[in-house]
């Protein structure tokens, strides 16, 4: 794999153009993604180059497909964990632990 990393331009442009994020967000998603542990970035660039989630990666029993499947993320905000899971396993598996808030909206 190329060991080439993605020009900061390029990345802050097609997160906004294809995927919808806000300039600030781009931005910030771009600096992340960066600065992410070496197995997280290297999958994540196999991903933007090709679109193929690599479902090697796994980093404290999670990989993207359990994390798009059981916590709803989207693959971008799957790597951004798994590289959060790298940094601070502890701090990550209790807020996966946790799950998210799930508005129901009761039928009238």
């Amino acid at each position: 794999m190329s060991n080439n990393w993605i020009k900061a331009d390029e990345l802050v442009l097609r997160l906004r153009e294809e995927f919808g994020y806000p300039p600030f967000g781009a931005n910030l998603v771009a600096q992340k993604l960066a600065a992410a542990a070496k197995p997280v970035k290297d999958a994540f660039l196999y991903y933007w180059q090709t679109g193929v989630l690599d479902e090697r990666l796994e980093i404290e029993g999670y990989t993207i497909a359990r994390l798009v499947s059981e916590h709803s993320m989207k693959p971008i905000a799957a790597f951004l964990t798994l590289d959060w899971l790298a940094r601070e396993p502890e701090a990550a598996r209790a807020s996966l632990a946790r799950g998210h808030d799930r508005i129901k909206i009761a039928s009238t």
